[in-house]
């Protein structure tokens, strides 16, 4: 069954989306997923990014995380896209005390929910743990218009839905926000305004980055991979720094999209090592 499913999503991926190739960004060899699957074996945590609602990129998510489960004895699954307070719903889901359309209804699924449904099929096909990673949005949103102020006056049990250490480095991963905002639909915003949203990001990040490493804890010999917004994980920034900060010795694999215009002669960016440990390269669909 699981060999079917394979094949059947490689079909998928070569017949209805835009094609896709794996490289490897320290020597440019390009893998199959088999051969990326057999190399990911060498890390404990795998970054998987996406363009959020990209098919091909999902298709190729699915892909990826069936040949991981077929090689690997003990494979966490980790989502931004699930908030930590919908980790019991999540939870009766996968273990079918409850059915999928009181889990849809109960735990605040993403517009592209189909997307994230195969990985979730393939975790309760294979019994899996999975993490709901990401901080509650309304956590997020009061920060919007709060700061971080509010977080530790809040109840116990509302406090550990976020992390306990918050950070917001000036670094490179502040520098592409800041500009990442500014460029998006032209809106200039106030620097106390652009300095909460990136404090709304960073909660984002601390709170994936402590899902993921509390998980590996309780789990020394469990894998984990975590599926998030590209921005989060590219360059090793965001959720994957937050990490390292957590967890030194643990070895991380990011996986990171990047569009090309061909497959024959593919522009590779000069400084891909930086970007990611492997490239899921991406024809645009016609």
């Amino acid at each position: 069954m699981k060999l079917l499913v394979i094949i059947a999503l490689l079909i998928a991926i070569s017949a209805g989306y835009a094609q896709i190739y794996f490289v490897d960004t320290e020597d440019s060899a390009k893998l199959t997923v088999h051969e990326l699957a057999q190399q990911l074996q060498e890390f404990d945590v795998i970054f998987f990014g996406e363009w959020h609602g990209i098919e091909s990129i999902h298709e190729a998510q699915a892909v990826v995380t069936e040949a991981l489960a077929e090689d690997s004895a003990n494979l966490i699954l980790s989502f931004e896209m699930w908030e930590r307070d919908s980790q019991p719903v999540l939870d009766s889901f996968l273990q079918g005390d409850i059915p999928e359309e009181q889990f849809v209804a109960q735990s605040r699924i993403w517009t592209n929910y189909e997307n994230y449904r195969p990985l979730l099929m393939i975790a309760k096909d294979y019994k899996m743990t999975v993490i709901a990673a990401n901080v509650p949005r309304v956590y997020a949103g009061r920060v919007v218009q709060e700061g971080w102020d509010f977080i530790d006056s809040l109840p116990s049990g509302e406090r550990g839905y976020i992390a306990q250490r918050l950070s917001a480095p000036e670094d490179d991963y502040k520098r592409e926000f800041m500009l990442l905002m500014n460029g998006m639909g032209g809106h200039q915003y106030s620097a106390e305004t652009m300095h909460k949203y990136y404090l709304a990001q960073c909660i984002k990040d601390d709170t994936m980055a402590e899902s993921i490493a509390l998980a590996k804890q309780a789990n020394p010999e469990a894998r984990i991979i975590h599926y998030n917004g590209d921005f989060h994980s590219r360059s090793f920034l965001g959720t994957v720094s937050r990490l390292r900060t957590l967890m030194p010795e643990i070895k991380i694999a990011v996986i990171s999209p990047e569009a090309v215009t061909n497959f024959k002669n593919p522009q590779l960016p000069d400084n891909m090592a930086s970007l990611a440990t492997y490239l899921l390269l991406s024809l645009p669909i016609d």
